[in-house]
This record gives C-alpha cells, sequence and structure tokens, in this order.
C-alpha cells in the first residue's frame, strides 16, 4: 500500500530534478514505511547542531548533507561517538573544514544529528531494480568494507519468510548471527521483518530504483537502522508476463512432416547435410525438399516452393540467403505450416540492418501465427521420431533434453552423452531466439514423457519472470540444470549504492535460478557430468557421502572435495565400524573412506561386501566407488550391491582412475549398465552435490508454497 506522505518525499526530490533522497529524508520515509531507524534531527548552524545533540542526548553522530555528497565518510562528513557538547562544537566545524578541502563545490545544507548506536553485529540490506528479474532483494554483511568482503545474498521479490531466511543462512558469514567472539546471537526475525519490508517498498513504489541501508546495527532483541541510501528512478512499473505462453510447440518438435527449404545436392552446403540427417535418422513422416532446379534430391521428388507441395506441412526447415527468407515466411504463413526452424544467418547477429530484416519476419510470421526457432541456428534434433534438422547426425535417443543458444553447444552435450553410452530426447538451438525461447520450451519439456532432465545454455534472458515461473513449474517433475555465459557484471547503473554495485548480473541470476527450484552450474563439464548423475540415480535422501577406494591419495581428493560442495562424510555407527572390521581383512582401513588399499586386487570381492554393510548405515545418504588400480570385473563385483542401494534411493557414482587398458574396458561396461563413471573425485562429487541441491529446492519450493 502506498502512502501519501512517503510519495510526497519522493515527488519533492523528482522535482527538484534530484534522483535521490538525503538522508534525513530517506530516514523519514523508513519511519513512514515501519521500519526503525536511529533518532536525528537536520541541523542547519551551529546553534542548531548543539541544540540537536543535546535534545537526542550523547553520543550522537554528525553526518554531512549536501546535494553533490552521497558518499559521506569519503569527504570526511562523518564524525562519530562525540560524547559533549564541547566535541560537537568542535567537530561541526571540522565536518564543515573537510568538506570544503575534499569537494570544495559541495553546496552543504546542514548537519544531520544522530544517536549513537551502541556496537553490535552490523548487517545490509538493500534493494534493486534488476532489468531481467525486475525488484531484487540483498542481504549480507555490512559496514565500510561490503564491497571489500562482498559476502552477500539475493532474492528476488516477492518474498516470503521461507525464502527470507534462505537469504540470510545462505551468506558465508551466517555463522556470526548465531553468536561468536563475544557478539550476541543476533535477532533474525527482525532481519526477516527487514528484508520482507524491503520487498513490500520495492513492489508499491516503482519510483524507488534502488536502495541501501547500511550499516543495520543487530542485537539479541531488535535492531536499528543507522544510514540509509535512496536512489530514484522513473517509476514505470515494467509488467511481465508470468506465466510463459500456453503454444503447442510439438509440430516443431515432433513434426510428422518437414520441408527443407533450401535443399541442395551439392554435398558440403547444410541444405544438403540436414537432408541428408533427416532421411538417415529415419524420419517416417513426409520429407519434401524445397529447390526450384533440382529435381531430385536423395531420391525424394523436390519442389519449387512449399506452395507446391500437395500434403499438409507441419515444420519448414528454412536454409536460404537472409534477403530471401521474408518472402519464404509469407509462403509458409499462406501453406499455413506450423512452424519454422531457420537456420541462416544474416539477422540481428550481423548488426542494425540484419536487426531490421528479422523484425520483419518476425511480424509476417506471427500475423500467421507461425512460430519461429532461431534464425541464425543450428536447428533442432529429437531422434526419437527421426527429427534430426541439424548437424552432426547423433542418433543415440535417452532422456536429457538440451535447450542452447549455441549450436555448438546444442550438440555437444549429445555428443558427449553418447560417449558415456546414454543419449539425448531433444536438442533445440535457438540462435537469435527472435520467438520461441527457453521458458516456453522448458515449459513444454516439463510435461514431455521422454525427458527427465532439462539442460540450458544461456547467455541472455529477456523476460527472467516468465523463465522463473517456467523452472519452477518443471523443477517439480524434473531437474532443470542451468549454464549461463556472458558473466559480466552489472553497469554503471548502480556505482550510487553498494547493493546496485554488488548485484551483478550472475549473482542475481543465480539468486533467480536457484529460488525457482533450478539449479545453476559453473562450466559446461559439470552440465554434462550433473545431467548423466540425474538421468542414472536416484535424488539422496541427504548430503551424506560414503566413500569406498583402493587409492587413498583419491579418498582424501574425495573427502577435501566434499566441504566445497556442501557434503559431509558419512559418521558410520559403532555398529556398521565392528561389522566392516569383522567382514574385512586386517590391512584394510576402517573409516571413512573405507580404504581397501592396494591389496585389493586380490580380493575384488571386498568392494560388494564393504558396501552392502555401509548401506545399511542411517548415516549414508549418498556412495562415491573409487577404483584405483587396473580393477577387473569391477560391474560384476559392486552390481549386486548398487542394486541394493539404487532400491534404498542411495546414489552411487564410480571413480575409475589409474587402470589404463583396464580401465577402459570395465568403464564401458559399467556405463552401459547405467551406472555413471567420472574421470576424478572432484567431478563425482560435484555432480552429487547438484542433486542434493535438486532435493533441498524441492523442500524449499514445497515450503515456499505452504507460506
Amino acid at each position: 500500500m502506498r502512502d501519501i506522505v512517503a510519495l510526497k518525499i519522493i515527488h519533492q526530490a523528482l522535482s527538484e530534478g534530484r534522483n535521490f533522497l538525503y538522508e534525513y529524508e530517506s530516514k523519514e520515509l523508513l519511519s513512514l514505511l515501519g521500519m526503525q531507524t536511529m533518532k536525528s534531527l537536520l541541523a542547519k548552524s551551529l546553534e542548531e547542531t548543539e541544540l540537536a545533540a543535546k535534545n537526542i542526548g550523547f553520543p550522537v553522530v554528525l553526518k554531512i548533507v549536501s546535494p553533490e555528497i552521497l558518499h559521506k565518510s569519503d569527504a570526511g562528513g562523518v564524525l562519530i561517538d562525540l560524547k559533549n557538547a564541547q566535541e560537537v562544537k568542535s567537530g561541526y566545524f571540522k565536518i564543515i573544514n573537510n568538506v570544503k578541502s575534499k569537494v570544495p563545490q559541495a553546496n552543504v545544507m546542514g548537519i544531520l544529528v544522530q544517536e549513537m548506536a551502541p556496537p553490535s553485529i552490523e548487517i545490509i540490506a538493500g534493494a534493486t531494480r534488476d532489468p531481467q528479474f525486475g525488484p531484487t532483494i540483498m542481504f549480507g554483511i555490512g559496514g565500510i568494507l561490503v564491497e571489500l568482503i562482498k559476502d552477500v545474498s539475493f532474492g528476488i521479490a516477492p518474498l516470503n519468510k521461507t525464502l527470507a531466511e534462505e537469504m540470510i543462512h545462505k551468506i558465508k558469514s551466517h555463522g556470526i548471527l548465531e553468536g561468536t567472539r563475544g557478539l550476541p546471537k543476533a535477532d533474525t526475525n527482525e532481519i526477516v521483518n527487514i528484508l520482507l519490508k524491503l520487498s513490500e517498498v520495492m513492489t508499491d513504489y516503482p519510483e524507488i530504483d534502488t536502495l541501501d541501508l547500511n550499516p543495520i546495527i543487530v542485537y539479541s532483541k531488535g535492531l536499528k537502522i543507522v544510514d540509509a541510501r535512496f536512489i530514484l528512478g522513473k517509476g514505470e512499473r515494467v509488467e511481465s508476463e508470468i506465466q510463459p505462453k500456453a503454444l503447442e510447440l510439438g509440430a516443431l518438435l515432433e513434426p510428422k512432416s518437414v520441408a527443407i527449404i533450401g535443399a541442395s545436392k551439392n554435398f558440403d552446403k547444410i541444405g544438403y547435410k540436414i537432408l541428408k540427417n533427416i532421411v538417415d535418422a529415419g524420419f517416417n513422416g513426409g520429407i519434401y525438399p524445397i529447390n526450384p532446379t533440382a529435381g531430385e534430391i536423395l531420391g525424394l521428388k523436390t519442389y519449387a516452393s512449399v506452395l507446391d507441395v500437395p500434403e499438409k506441412i507441419d515444420v519448414g526447415v528454412i536454409v536460404v540467403p537472409a534477403q530471401v527468407v521474408p518472402s519464404v515466411i509469407e509462403e509458409c504463413v499462406k501453406k499455413e505450416i506450423k512452424g519454422v526452424i531457420i537456420i541462416s544467418s544474416g539477422f540481428r547477429d550481423i548488426g542494425q540492418e540484419g536487426a531490421k530484416l528479422e523484425k520483419g519476419i518476425l511480424e509476417i510470421a506471427k500475423k500467421g501465427k507461425l512460430r519461429i526457432i532461431g534464425p541464425n541456428c543450428q536447428g533442432v534434433s529429437n531422434p526419437k521420431v527421426g527429427f534430426c534438422a541439424t548437424w552432426p547426425l547423433i542418433k543415440k535417443v535417452g532422456n536429457i533434453a538440451v535447450i542452447s543458444q549455441s549450436g555448438s553447444i546444442a550438440l555437444e552435450i549429445p555428443s558427449f552423452l553418447s560417449k558415456n553410452e546414454l543419449g539425448y530426447s531433444k536438442a533445440i538451438a535457438l540462435g537469435n531466439k527472435s520467438d520461441v525461447n527457453e521458458a516456453e520450451l522448458i515449459s513444454f519439456l516439463a510435461d514431455d514423457e521422454g525427458t527427465r532432465v532439462i539442460t540450458v545454455y544461456s547467455e541472455g534472458i529477456p523476460d527472467g519472470r516468465k523463465l522463473m515461473n517456467a523452472i519452477e513449474k518443471a523443477s517439480q517433475k524434473k531437474a532443470v540444470l542451468f549454464l549461463k555465459g556472458g558473466k559480466t557484471e552489472a553497469g554503471k547503473r548502480g556505482v550510487m549504492a553498494h547493493t546496485g554495485s554488488l548485484a551483478g548480473e550472475m549473482k542475481v541470476f543465480e539468486a533467480a535460478i536457484d529460488q525457482s527450484g533450478g539449479i545453476c552450474v559453473k562450466n559446461l563439464d559439470e552440465l554434462c557430468n550433473a545431467a548423466i548423475a540425474f538421468v542414472t540415480l536416484p535424488v539422496p535422501k541427504g548430503n551424506r557421502l560414503l566413500i569406498i577406494t583402493s587409492s587413498g591419495g583419491s579418498g582424501i581428493l574425495g573427502s577435501d572435495a566434499c566441504e566445497e560442495a556442501d557434503l559431509v562424510l558419512s559418521n558410520l555407527s559403532m555398529n556398521t565400524l565392528e561389522k566392516l572390521k569383522k567382514s574385512l581383512p586386517s590391512w584394510c582401513i576402517i573409516r571413512n573412506p573405507v580404504d581397501l588399499t592396494g591389496n585389493v586386487l586380490n580380493n575384488v570381492q571386498l568392494y560388494n561386501d564393504a558396501l552392502e554393510i555401509v548401506l545399511d548405515d542411517e548415516s549414508v545418504d549418498m556412495v562415491m566407488l573409487i577404483f584405483g588400480d587396473p580393477i577387473p570385473n569391477a560391474l560384476e563385483t559392486v552390481k549386486h550391491g548398487i542394486d541394493k542401494a539404487f532400491s534404498l534411493g542411495i546414489p552411487v557414482v564410480v571413480n575409475y582412475l589409474g587402470g589404463a587398458e583396464v580401465q577402459i574396458v570395465e568403464t564401458e561396461k559399467l556405463q552401459k549398465n547405467g551406472i555413471p563413471v567420472f574421470s576424478t573425485p572432484n567431478q563425482a562429487i560435484i555432480a552429487l552435490s547438484y542433486m542434493n541441491k535438486y532435493r533441498e529446492n524441492l523442500l524449499k519450493l514445497k515450503n515456499i508454497n505452504m507460506n
């Protein structure tokens, strides 16, 4: 709800040409909005300063008030802990002289006299308007070093209690709030209230672009806002289409007939390669090459135009020069084709003229209710129905879908999966994504029975709210893994406030994906490895890991990787330890990791013996098996134990290293039997950590919906 007096303060500043509020205005505004600040009075002379200090009570703080000075400390415009009238008097002149010296052009409007807050834990809370996701709330450890420490977390408004509490726990220093080194336990309920209040403010007052509350002093009971900064904007509400369009994209992804517009007889042309891949992939629908001069290609009759094809066409794959595409789109609309995949480049990817051309074809398509993937893309592949309108041809069918702005990444993931004895359900290269985007595809794939995991690579999202909504819907059914390219920081917009400068594009993006239930990965290797883990393993019930190894060094590396990945080593019960001691030879090291040592080569069955014992321990949520030698019959040895683990909902990953030729053979056997094998302990740990993160996300979404 918008307060009339609060609006008056904002509009007064804007009418004066200011895009900020003075601190005394900020404090008044906060009070009107229900947030507790320090007592403060604006003084315009020495006499008023002395009187204000007396009325507030010593000790006090003096702060300069000037439209030219936003960062008061940098200009020498702040003095703290002034204990009596004499210190206030000398402090008054000191501040004035400091400012005249450092910012001689400054127009000094007065001195803000403020009560001195008793020392305690300092935090920062703030908000800004992200161009992709809208109102964004920040929380972290505050004070003058906030931009150096950068220990902050973000949440996308509107927040609820669950999200606010999660923001508090996300920062690395959250233990400080629990009380340490003589500091009190912070009143986290009041911190939650502040974050919720900021969420309301940013929703109700679009005129506020960015705000900082720094520092906020938090006590064991209550808190006080010491300093506040408001940056104002144009006050425009950006209305986002929250729900992705309920569109039927099946014709584009699972067509029953296809026209290749620009098909060629030349082996080196993309128009030939795509046509041949569709034929070789076994597409059993109608295939119509469009080429006015070829006669026939690959034994298929060609047509001069889609309008000459007597049968119905679901999708057109366009491989003609950019300047010809508008007329082709018009013909597709007349033919009532449902969608087109524009492989051709020469649009927004080449500059302004190309962008105009792209806008034109989109306008034609929209009038004809024709959907577009691309332009400037590497096509679409659905090996299940043989629709592989891309290159190269990868035919292995599986359950992992790929959405990618990059064509090479769209096909690299299926290629990687194939090498690991796995397949993919669909691969969609979006290119310039003038029409169909990630949010729509995620919504479609959420209900796709052939897809169990959705992987996404994107370099930018125009409508973040729509994306969040799509991910939230999908992630309750299947994992959505997101890799963001172009990890740049926010531009100059944020330099006037800590929140703006700390709200880098990637930090806010990760917060938005996480809040929606999706999982952000750091690089392409992690995206591929995590996808393999999700499609082959049950989701763990917790974050406790048990390692069984023949290599002490590899076991140590796995243990080291746990902490960074937010996993912990299982603390085996005394009963389990006794069982291991009775079952395993004396040369085995009984702890976690369970080290069978290199002697296991003489009795590889020990792997399964140890595995079946630890699976009965309640502290084991997941297992990593490390074959650190050329150990034969790995699959046969551990298959029974792994089957037991999967039946209990316990994921088991395998590391095979140091095994030379034996390793190659054994790895292939394990993979063919649906057991993921990773090259290093770190890769396996990271994949498991993402599965654990997904488990946590599902719980979080449940709590959010309950709130």
